[in-house]
């Protein structure tokens, strides 16, 4: 991550380093990198966030794995048309190469006992953890879009102080009913302390998009913030 927010910063060319093949270092290889596409155009991805990071990247996947093989409400519409099916197995492996996507992305707590069956199929990408943001640039890394990241981390950057601002001046805490790394990144991103010391306390119900991941689903918890308002 260093390594490319150097190069961000130093004036880095994406348009020459996309014309050929990139290694990306993740979760399961991350001393020798994984040999990608240098710009990606179909992607599998194998859950909420990496979807989502794929579709704001402007990519859309050939297909993508999701928990019980449906669409969550903020993906919804940005999602359309996109084969949707429930995560994948061992006996899915077949289908997976007869979708001939050209890197894979998926993450190592769920998928990383299929990565070595993954990797055969195409060039596959793991993240880890739940910070989103360093994902975000991994995804971009994976797909030859690393610019394009960075460019949806500033635009959130920009909503987040909007909202910071306003509950700057508002006597509103909010309690996450169930608490979550994402979401209290969230919360930390506007300058809210969870049940914060505030006159009026609101609860925010699990939604998929505060415990989804990825910059689509941090959009729409921002969202929610913003009806509380």
């Amino acid at each position: 991550m260093a390594v490319l927010t150097g190069c961000q910063e130093s004036g880095f060319d994406e348009s020459r380093e996309t014309q050929r093949p990139l290694k990306v270092q993740h979760a399961l290889d991350p001393l020798t990198g994984t040999k990608v596409p240098g710009v990606a155009e179909r992607p599998m991805t194998l859950s909420a966030d990496t979807l989502g990071d794929a579709l704001a990247l402007g990519v859309r996947p050939v297909r993508a794995a999701l928990r019980g093989g449906r669409l969550p409400d903020y993906l919804r519409s940005r999602a359309n048309g996109v084969e949707v099916v429930k995560p994948i197995t061992k006996l899915d492996l077949a289908a997976t190469e007869a979708a001939e996507p050209d890197v894979i992305l998926g993450t190592k707590e769920h998928d990383g006992e299929l990565y070595d069956n993954l990797k055969r199929i195409a060039p596959t990408v793991m993240s880890e953890g739940d910070n989103w943001k360093l994902n975000l640039r991994l995804h971009g890394e994976a797909l030859g879009r690393t610019n394009d990241a960075e460019k949806l981390l500033i635009d959130w950057d920009n909503r987040a102080a909007k909202v910071r601002a306003a509950f700057a001046d508002s006597a509103i805490g909010v309690v996450l009913a169930e608490p979550n790394a994402f979401g209290e990144s969230i919360l930390a991103d506007v300058g809210v302390e969870p049940g914060g010391k505030r006159d009026a306390i609101m609860h925010i119900q699990p939604a998929p998009e505060w415990s989804g991941g990825g910059v689509l689903a941090a959009r729409a918890a921002l969202a929610d913030l913003e009806r509380l308002l």
